[in-house]
């Protein structure tokens, strides 16, 4: 398994781990809503790895997408899980981001090989990656009582 592939398999692992949180959640219908959210999100980003070694440029960018995804989910549910549970959707949403964070660093290198208009638009996806990335890390350090 590759660096990248490596890198997809950790936020798909982060959307496993914020399901498992979810699973004893106290609002049954809000816990399946996250806990299917995070199993599609988990999904997708491993569907987006790709066989070992070939991954596009253009899956590592959507594969980072998808893990701020997973971390902003994880994120904004953590008030809401009982305190047993909490430490895997915080472990959920510090992954996911920084996996996304390493998949975006590694598109935008491979970025400077695409063609003007798609070069552009792979750079925006990954400018939106990070900032969500980021916010995730703010909100999780927030709940925790973290200052930045």
């Amino acid at each position: 398994m590759s660096g990248p592939d490596r890198l997809a398999s950790a936020a798909a692992e982060a959307a496993r781990l914020l399901e498992v949180a979810w699973s004893s959640a106290s609002d049954p219908l809000r816990a399946e809503v996250v806990r299917e959210l995070a199993r599609s999100l988990g999904e997708e980003i491993e569907a987006l790895a790709g066989p070992a070694g070939r991954t596009s440029s253009d899956a590592r960018f959507e594969a980072a997408l998808r893990a701020a995804d997973v971390a902003n989910l994880a994120a904004s549910s953590l008030a809401d899980l009982p305190d047993e549970d909490v430490f895997r959707a915080v472990a959920a949403a510090l992954l996911a981001a920084g996996a996304a964070r390493a998949l975006v660093g590694l598109a935008e290198i491979e970025a400077s090989q695409l063609d003007g208009d798609h070069a552009r638009y792979a750079l925006k996806d990954a400018g939106s990656a990070a900032w969500r990335a980021r916010f995730a890390v703010r909100q999780t350090d927030e709940f925790l009582g973290i200052e930045a």
